[in-house]
């Protein structure tokens, strides 16, 4: 019982040592999230694509991973690339069995497909989302995706209506709803509302993409009002660029990284990964050497072992020092659990505690004859005696024998 105990010791230690040899989703994903913070867009990118490949059930955080790099593939304008993260995201949301994650995730899809002109695919995926959740914060982001639809698919009085109520929200989503009606505006050729909400923009955020966005809009606007906001933005313009465009190489490097994250390779395991691996082998090399080291001693030390030795022995009467009995009794004792002086006790004479030793080893009639240089019909009769005298039959006197050689007495 004992070895069984320190074998499921030595695998728990195992599996512990390989689950700790490398970072989990989570760990991953929060480098993730520090890295995209710091804008550095290939560290946050491997960092999310990490977590989606570690073999853990973390479905959720897998899933908020494969959303965050869909978001930057949005930021960069590579909005089917972005589709197809979503959809990933999708999935480990589905495995995770969370509903308004899975709500969020086919907005999202929708917005990608309303910027890709399927204004179809969109609003089939925004009922699709409305179907699983009634959550507000739900319901606000839809009122986006169906917006965006709308805008791209040149419904620009839709656009109006389903802004309208997006106004009166936080100013983060509020800012996006005035992006969208300001554009609206000046597709309509309605300059002056374009003007307010694009100045509306500019009072609240200095998101260079925003601003890149109400720079387009005050470009088209043929009003004089506008003159002075294109030429302070227009000042600004370069810094604009220079935000967009800074971290270009990165951005397009972050890129192939989420493409090639669609079709994994098998990945090289870490260094830290190989070294944890290689000392748990050792140590369960370790262990089991000692296991089975102590499982031979135990073994040496049974009265099966030691018979079946005895029995394989080139000179029997050597290895039990057979012509001087104190040297015999000695050896019998040691490697047959005391059985010379178990079978003293019982009476028995010098004689018979030899022949009892022999037939305990498990010599036939013919080699202890061999061995004791006597009759076989001679040995069968003292064999007949020490049993009457054990009170057992001539069959039974080997079983006897041992179970006197295993007794405590």
């Amino acid at each position: 019982m004992r070895a069984h105990l320190q074998i499921a010791l030595v695998f728990l230690s195992f599996l512990l040592l390989a689950a700790c040899a490398s970072p989990t989703a989570e760990e991953y994903y929060n480098r993730g999230k520090q890295f995209r913070e710091a804008q550095k867009p290939v560290a946050a990118m491997n960092s999310f694509i990490a977590a989606t490949r570690v073999r853990s059930g973390e479905y959720a955080v897998k899933g908020r991973s494969f959303s965050n790099m869909a978001t930057m593939c949005r930021m960069a304008e590579h909005h089917d690339l972005a589709l197809a993260l979503y959809r990933k995201s999708l999935e480990q949301f589905r495995l995770a069995n969370d509903s308004l994650a899975q709500a969020f995730a086919l907005n999202n899809m929708a917005w990608e497909n309303a910027v890709l002109a399927d204004k179809n695919a969109a609003l089939a995926l925004i009922d699709s989302a409305l179907a699983l959740s009634p959550a507000e914060a739900l319901q606000n982001k839809v009122l986006e995706s169906r917006a965006a639809a709308c805008l791209y698919a040149a419904q620009y009085d839709s656009v109006l209506f389903y802004t309208a109520p997006g106004l009166a929200m936080d100013s983060a989503q509020s800012t996006y709803f005035s992006i969208l009606r300001a554009q609206a505006f000046t597709f309509l050729e309605n300059p002056d509302s374009a003007l307010f909400y694009a100045r509306r923009v500019l009072c609240r955020t200095d998101n260079p993409r925003y601003l890149d966005d109400v720079y387009y809009i005050l470009s088209h606007c043929d009003s004089a009002a506008a003159a002075d906001e294109i030429r302070t933005l227009a000042s600004t313009r370069a810094d604009v660029q220079r935000t967009l465009e800074r971290n270009n190489t990165a951005w397009m490097e972050a890129m192939l990284l989420a493409r090639e994250s669609l079709n994994p390779r098998p990945q090289p395991l870490s260094q830290k990964t190989v070294l944890a691996l290689v000392l748990s082998a050792v140590v369960l090399l370790l262990a089991l050497a000692v296991f089975l080291f102590i499982r031979h001693r135990r073994r040496i030390n049974t009265l099966e072992y030691q018979c079946a030795l005895l029995r394989r022995s080139p000179d029997i009467r050597e290895e039990l020092q057979w012509n001087d009995y104190g040297r015999f009794s000695a050896v019998c004792n040691e490697r047959l659990l005391g059985i010379v002086d178990k079978l003293e006790q019982r009476g028995l004479p010098e004689r018979d505690i030899r022949i009892c030793v022999l037939v305990l080893i498990g010599f036939s009639y013919a080699e202890m004859a061999q061995i004791l240089f006597r009759a076989e019909n001679g040995i069968g009769k003292d064999k007949y005696l020490i049993a009457k005298r054990l009170g057992v039959s001539a069959r039974q006197l080997q079983d006897t024998l041992q179970k006197i050689a295993d007794s405590h007495a």
